[in-house]
């Protein structure tokens, strides 16, 4: 069962229901009768259905409550596919398999707070960015960091395949101790909590919500290293999916769905880059 948030969101899921239903009558392809919208072939891997990944481990932007999956980019999700008149299919997977996910035609799309890289982007096509943030690292409240280069070679965890390991690994070579990969960035997160590392690197906004809803004793060493604006991704040359995706975020911004889904998880919209509101 798949979140909703108000009377106009269901609304708006009746609408695409309907929609899908109008295009299933109308829609021809020459391609064993794949999903289309507006005359286009999306690629899909099931016809109706949009088959999202994340990691799962992202709290929270993806996580478990129960056995039940959500986050930011679960709600983020199903809207857009709401948006484009399909099923929502969430599926989960470790961060560093996703790609080979959306190549291996496991996934239609990657909602997992992803950053465009230059070795992500020859692999899959990414969309427009749908939100802002910083790479921040997170020591013991006990720490005096303020500047997390400025530490004696500290042992530092990061999950593993983020951009986060790619940075202290290419740029860290002159302070950095250690990087110890993670499957999860909260369980790094609560090692440093528990003293077992030095620091953990992340995205701020994560950490941020560690601390106020799970009570880690963390706190934000210095400001962001960098910014970042994750995006969508699909497999590389689907450009129909991909524009189709770009226009059903623009929707969602334009209507308010977006800011809803960002003020319930951070209580600020994040998808610019006033991140501290």
């Amino acid at each position: 069962m798949f979140n909703t948030f108000n009377p106009r969101r269901r609304a708006r899921a009746l609408v695409a229901a309907v929609g899908a239903t109008a295009l299933a009558l109308t829609a021809c392809s020459g391609d064993g009768g794949e999903e289309t919208t507006g005359g286009q072939d999306l690629g899909l891997i099931n016809d109706g259905t949009l088959v999202v990944a994340m990691s799962g481990e992202f709290q929270p932007f993806s996580y478990f409550e129960g056995n039940e999956l959500t986050g930011f980019d679960y709600d983020i999700g199903v809207a857009i596919a709401e948006e484009l008149g399909l099923e929502p299919d969430p599926q989960t997977g470790a961060f560093d398999t996703l790609i080979g996910g959306v190549q291996a035609n496991r996934y239609d799309v990657l909602i997992a707070s992803m950053t465009p890289t230059e070795e992500r982007d020859q692999a899959v096509d990414f969309t427009d960015s749908y939100y802002v943030s910083g790479a921040q690292a997170f020591v013991s409240s006990d720490s005096e960091c303020t500047d997390i280069t400025q530490m004696d070679s500290p042992v530092i965890g990061v999950a593993s395949g983020t951009t986060y390991q790619t940075y202290l690994e290419d740029e860290g070579g002159e302070w950095v101790g250690e990087v110890r990969t993670f499957s999860s960035d909260v369980t790094a997160l609560q090692d440093v909590a528990t003293g077992r590392l030095d620091a953990a690197m992340t995205d701020r906004n994560v950490g941020l919500h560690q601390i106020q809803e799970s009570g880690l004793d963390i706190v934000e060493c210095g400001g962001p290293l960098y910014t970042e604006e994750p995006a969508f991704a699909v497999k590389e040359g689907n450009s129909a999916l991909q524009e189709a995706l770009n226009e059903a975020l623009a929707a969602i911004k334009e209507d308010g769905t977006y800011a809803e889904i960002s003020e319930k998880y951070f209580g600020k919209d994040i998808s610019t880059a006033e991140t501290d509101g």
